[in-house]
């Protein structure tokens, strides 16, 4: 892998890490809420490190489909970390 690469999977990781840690202190009514909490979490901080407002952010970032051309955040006034709030269970 290459640098960015490199320092975006590090980056991932320790949005894992750091979201299961808090998960682990806060207490849930079902395994179910537990499971969405932190997935969502997750889901939430990735979003936000692709969007450059991470604590591990390397800028702002962009997905492409290589298949059509199209960008994720085409639209340079869309915040995934916004837009994903409303279609994950929390």
């Amino acid at each position: 892998m290459n640098k960015f690469q490199t320092e975006f999977m590090n980056a991932v990781k320790d949005i894992q890490q750091h979201c299961v840690a808090v998960a682990l202190w806060e207490d849930h009514a079902s395994k179910e809420e537990e499971l969405n909490s932190v997935t969502s979490e997750i889901i939430y901080r990735i979003m936000e490190l692709i969007d450059g407002y991470s604590e591990f952010s390397m800028g702002k970032l962009d997905i492409i489909n290589t298949d059509t051309g199209e960008y994720l955040k085409k639209d340079p006034f869309i915040e995934l970390h916004d837009a994903v709030a409303g279609f994950i269970k929390d």
